[in-house]
């Protein structure tokens, strides 16, 4: 018989806190029944890498939201196309933000952290989020995606209420349509004269020139850009100044050894988890440890979940610095992992260099939590840095 919890993922309180549930998950079994939403729960480590490698079995073609409305309307991008559609539109986006022809970026990116460091290194209170953890997004990616103004305007507005949408239809979800819908619009309005001729959406308009892509495909896979490449590097951004405020002796440890740098990013990622999880659809009867996911069922994979198994990491819950978890799932896994996981990377570590380098200390205040069906992080966190003499 199948294993199942009342408690409703999506609620006010557990999108607070929802660890001590996934907890209740991750003991009950490798996939547990959430009779309140009806959807399958996956929340192991093990489980959770099969469950993304397995994109044949669980696919995405028929939408990741946890609802039908927006499954029932997804657009066609990468996010949601399976096997050789899935490969095609995926290799035309991840050109520009592969780990090599991110090189050539990595000098304005870290002129930008120098520039954003040293100006709020002035002893004086700041929002971390909006301030420093949005900076380098929001100046940088909008430019690079090179968007209209309308478009620049409205990507942060855009990328929440995508993620909003793709959980259920409670306040937040049915709150999100209309913004969601704007964001439609705008996309199907699109065209080449829109755009910066040397940007990223550009680009994918020159490969429906080749006929790489249809000119559906081209406008929409702007979303691909648009949705990922924000809040969730944001929302890391503003955990990692979090813990290294926090944790004890942290940030003094990184400042002596900047090669844990990559590390700490790898951990902040781990344990923030910014996006809690996506649905999968069963293409057909899966079986996943001791539980049978039906055909045509919906399984919720919760990344923040795995990324806390106790299964896997010692002391699942704490920000250790020695740890470097590579493995993570907090930028997914298999075919379907982050296509921006690497700029996300590079803006974080930048960061951190200008910080490590100009910035004695971090002092944060009581953040502010975000509440959003599938982002996790902090909407406000008030912050201090108190800069070095070196620096």
């Amino acid at each position: 018989m199948a294993k199942s919890l009342a408690e409703d993922l999506y609620s006010d309180k557990l999108l607070n806190n929802p660890y001590p549930v996934y907890k209740q998950i991750r003991d009950l079994g490798s996939a547990v029944w959430l009779p309140k939403r009806r959807l399958w729960a996956i929340g192991r480590f093990d489980d959770v890498r099969l469950a993304l490698k397995s994109d044949a079995a669980l696919i995405s073609g028929n939408g990741i939201a946890a609802n039908n409305l927006v499954n029932g309307q997804h657009a066609p991008i990468v996010l949601t196309s399976d096997a050789d559609t899935h490969n095609r539109r995926r290799s035309v986006l991840l050109r520009p933000i592969l780990p090599s022809p991110l090189k050539v970026l990595r000098p304005r990116l870290e002129e930008e952290a120098e520039r954003i460091v040293v100006r709020l290194a002035n002893g004086d209170a700041f929002d971390a989020m909006s301030s420093f953890a949005a900076h380098l997004p929001v100046s940088v990616v909008a430019d690079l995606v090179g968007l209209n103004r309308a478009g620049r305007e409205n990507m942060l507005r855009w990328a929440a209420a995508t993620f909003n949408a793709l959980g259920v239809m409670n306040f937040r979800g049915l709150k999100s349509i209309p913004t969601l819908l704007d964001l439609r619009r705008y996309v199907a309005k699109l065209d080449r004269r829109k755009v910066s001729t040397d940007g990223w959406a550009a680009r994918l308009f020159e490969a429906a020139d080749r006929g790489e892509l249809s000119a559906d495909e081209a406008r929409n896979m702007i979303i691909d850009y648009v949705a990922p490449s924000l809040d969730t590097t944001i929302l890391a951004t503003g955990h990692l100044l979090w813990y290294l405020a926090t944790t004890p002796d942290a940030y003094e440890t990184l400042r002596s050894d900047s090669s844990l740098i990559p590390s700490v990013v790898n951990e902040t990622v781990r344990l923030a988890s910014p996006i809690r999880g996506f649905t999968r659809q069963a293409a057909l009867d899966f079986q996943i440890g001791d539980s049978t996911i039906p055909k045509g069922a919906r399984a919720l994979i919760l990344f923040a979940s795995a990324n806390r198994d106790e299964r896997r990491y010692a002391n699942p819950d704490k920000f250790d610095l020695s740890r470097n978890p590579r493995d993570h799932v907090g930028w997914g896994h298999g075919p379907h992992t982050c296509a921006g996981m690497h700029l996300a990377r590079l803006e974080m570590e930048v960061l951190l260099g200008s910080l490590v380098k100009h910035i004695a200390s971090i002092e944060v205040g009581e953040p502010v939590l975000l509440r959003n069906n599938v982002l996790q992080g902090f909407e406000r966190l008030p912050a201090k840095f108190r800069r070095s003499r070196s620096g």
